[in-house]
Order: structure tokens, then sequence, then C-alpha cells
């Protein structure tokens, strides 16, 4: 994995951490919409979580937009290939998984990272359950 990439996921992690924490002392609400779960509150550690959890998103979208300026550059016929020096070229995986209410729906670039990311779905899905069950 990439460096540049562990730093959306930690922004993202610790965003959710303070935001579990805030609904555990009592300073946030969880309540459910339909099927969807609604976080709201007005403590600093609720504020700060989303406001990691916002600027997770940010650093990823920016990191994916140098990784695609610098596959661009690479890609020029000027520019210096390492394929030619005889080094090993590397491929990119890449996967996600979108929560529609509790259901996971993963998908990945091979069968190993869309399984992964299926596991870190049920995952969020247990997780967020748990949080509305015992805060009722």
């Amino acid at each position: 994995m990439r460096p540049k990439l562990l730093v959306p996921i930690a922004l993202f992690v610790s965003g959710i951490a303070l935001i579990s924490l805030a609904v555990a002392s009592g300073e946030a609400d969880v309540s459910l919409f339909l099927i969807f779960p609604v976080f709201s509150g007005s403590s600093a550690l609720f504020v700060l979580g989303t406001v990691l959890i916002l600027l997770s998103f940010v650093a990823g979208f920016a990191f994916l937009a140098l990784g695609q300026h610098e596959l661009v550059v690479s890609s020029l016929p000027w520019a210096d290939k390492t394929a030619c020096r005889g080094e090993p070229e590397t491929k990119t995986k890449y996967g996600g998984v979108v929560l529609i209410g509790p259901i996971p729906v993963a998908f990945g670039s091979d069968t190993k990272i869309a399984w992964a990311m299926l596991a870190v779905g049920i995952a969020v899905a247990i997780t967020l359950l748990v949080l509305i069950l015992f805060s009722l």
C-alpha cells in the first residue's frame, strides 16, 4: 500500500472513532431514518470527528488527482519509463464498498480485493447496527 493512502484512511478512522466516542459518552445521538443511521450532536468530539471525516474525503480525492497527474506525466513520450530499464511494472488494484442501508455491496479489480471489501462492509454494518441498538 502506498504511504499516501494511509493519510485519508487514518483521518477517516479517527473521525469514526471520535463520533463513536461522542455517541458512547452521550454527547451525540444516533437515530434511524427509514433504514439509514443518522448521527447528530454538537459536542466538540462530534464536530471534530465530522471535520476529520470530511478532510479524509478531501485528502483522498487530492491524492487520487495527484496519482492521475503522475500517471499522465509518466506516459509522455519524453518521460523516463521504468519498463524500458527492465524493472517490473506494477499493476494497481482497487476496490470499494457501498452500504445501501445495512447491506454492503463490494467491488474490486480482482476477487481477493472484492472479498476484503465485503469483509470491511460487513464489519462496518455490524458496528453501525450495534451502535444503533445500544443507543436506544
